[in-house]
């Protein structure tokens, strides 16, 4: 049986946030790049719980719904009702429990907690020398802190471990008042973060100068409105909302998802003043990250970031490799690997064009650098990782 003229897509997305909000960006910019202006769905869009409810979705499955994209957390019963549908279903962000006996035309999307922590913890250790790092947990009714947020901590943890350093637990603001100062905080989300926040100010604690705080979703309507303003991890939400539209538009064409759970990426570090660097060392090293980040593609060397740091070779070494864990020429070297994944999973430019674009003159010393690094070509990574056209 073929394909509908035209397919009803339920998007439940909350919106009052910049997740939800990029999300269906990712949705539109899957279904123009395949279908142009003019893309065969009508969506209809739910845009809180409320609409989400259990009688909106039984009117949409009766009335001919033909897939569903859900990120609102489900009650008993739409869980329920999206258990008995056979329709494409992707769900974002929710723990990923069994929906019924579904196995197939089912996809779970949710963020990295192991990419989101090893970024957290690698920038927090730029930051400067803290005496103490820790995880602030997000936490559910019960006080208990939620699976997201522990997966989350174990992978800053672990990262924080692999460069010799200890990451206390907290479960409260208040037990970051015990941290030794200085101090960096990862906290589960941005909320937790602000309430963080506003804590450590009402007990009259300097932020970045005590404790540095960061969190997780760039919402700027929390990050821009903290006081000082709130550093975030953003997740690459804009990307998750395109692999959702593409896993969509498989399934109604008959083909299923390799995986039944699939995880997506940090896409940046969105810098603010709760983060400003609180000691020399680490302002010398955010300097040289910020200008690694901002040149590294045009091809510079480790002389050129030496040079823009005004400082000795031997002590930009030092410092970049007592903070980052890592040497300059790496740093270099991982920002430009990091553009040639993107490029791979994103366009279909050709290799030698994407060496050019990330600032290797030579295609195939980029070739055997990728295949050494990653344990795979270039051409295997961009068949196994990027959505098909």
């Amino acid at each position: 049986m073929g394909r509908k003229e035209r397919t009803k897509l339920v998007v439940a997305l909350r919106m009052a946030g910049v997740a939800g909000q990029d999300k269906l960006a990712g949705i539109f910019r899957y279904l123009t790049e395949k279908y142009g202006d003019s893309p065969p769905y009508d969506i209809q869009l739910m845009r809180t719980k409320a609409e989400f409810s259990p009688k909106a979705l039984r009117e949409a499955i009766d009335g001919g719904a033909d897939a569903f994209i859900v990120s609102i957390p489900e009650t008993e019963d739409t869980a329920r009702l999206l258990a008995d549908v056979e329709e494409p279903t992707v769900v974002m962000d929710i723990p990923a429990v069994p929906l019924g006996n579904r196995t197939r035309n089912l996809l779970f999307l949710r963020n990295s907690g192991e990419e989101i922590g090893q970024a957290a913890a690698q920038y927090l250790i730029g930051l400067g020398v803290a005496h103490d790092y820790a995880f602030l947990h997000a936490t559910d009714e019960g006080g208990m802190p939620t699976e997201w947020s522990v997966a989350r901590f174990r992978a800053f943890q672990a990262s924080l471990r692999d460069s010799g350093l200890w990451c206390a637990e907290l479960r409260s603001p208040g037990d970051a008042t015990r941290l030794r100062r200085p101090a960096a905080v990862f906290a589960a989300n941005d909320d937790t973060a602000f309430h963080l926040v506003e804590h450590l100010r009402s007990r009259r604690l300097r932020i970045p100068q005590d404790i540095a705080v960061l969190g997780v979703d760039n919402d700027t309507l929390l990050c821009e409105n903290s006081r000082p303003r709130l550093s975030s991890i953003k997740p690459d939400f804009e990307r998750e909302g395109y692999i959702a539209a593409k896993a969509v538009d498989d399934m109604l064409s008959g083909v299923q998802p390799g995986e039944s759970v699939e995880f997506v990426g940090v896409k940046s570090v969105e810098r603010r003043e709760s983060t400003a660097r609180f000691s020399s060392a680490g302002r010398l090293v955010q300097k040289a990250v910020a200008y690694i980040e901002r040149n590294a593609l045009s091809g510079i060397g480790v002389r050129d970031v030496v040079a823009h740091l005004k400082c000795s070779r031997r002590l930009a070494d030092l410092r970049f490799r007592e903070l980052q864990g890592r040497t300059i020429l790496q740093a270099i070297s991982e920002r430009k690997l990091a553009e040639v994944k993107r490029l791979l999973l994103t366009t279909n430019d050709r290799m030698d064009e994407i060496a050019a674009s990330c600032g290797f003159p030579n295609p195939t010393y980029l070739k055997n650098l990728f295949k050494k690094r990653f344990s795979m070509s270039m051409s295997e990574f961009r068949r196994q990782g990027r959505p098909a056209q």
